[in-house]
């Protein structure tokens, strides 16, 4: 494909995640394409219960979005993980915190050292190293 051919960018669905990856383009390309989205006025909103999760902030960078105004006009809250109740059985309960687990040393990422420590019998399972996870299952979360 000739990509000097390449004027314009189509995005089929619209929603959160359409016009997220509208904003997100223009911001990128700057004017190098035209973004065109299109969404159907037949389908309605599907409410699936949308995240804030920790990526978001990277977002807001990208895009240049002040963070305090953002969540404040949108009355948002940041999600840090999400509890499945009577996930395999009655009773159960499982907590999958969003975001990194671990945290790297110098050039070598967390998960080799989790996995060291697996193989000898040490680690921990890898949802304690969630500080998201540990936060929320704690209820001490405070936001800056």
């Amino acid at each position: 494909m000739d990509h000097a051919l390449l004027k314009t960018i189509v995005i089929v669905g619209g929603g959160t995640s359409g016009w997220m990856t509208a904003a997100a383009l223009c911001k990128v390309l700057q004017g190098k394409y035209k973004i065109v989205l299109v969404e159907s006025e037949d389908i309605g909103t599907v409410g699936v219960g949308e995240a804030t999760i920790p990526m978001i902030r990277r977002f807001n960078q990208v895009l240049e979005i002040d963070e305090n105004e953002f969540m404040r006009e949108t009355q948002g809250t940041f999600k840090l993980g999400i509890e499945f109740v009577n996930w395999g059985q009655l009773g159960d309960r499982y907590m999958h915190g969003f975001g990194v687990f671990g945290q790297d040393l110098w050039t070598v990422g967390f998960d080799q050292y989790w996995q060291r420590m697996y193989q000898q019998g040490k680690a921990l399972d890898l949802e304690a190293y969630s500080i998201n996870r540990m936060a929320a299952l704690a209820n001490k979360f405070m936001p800056a």
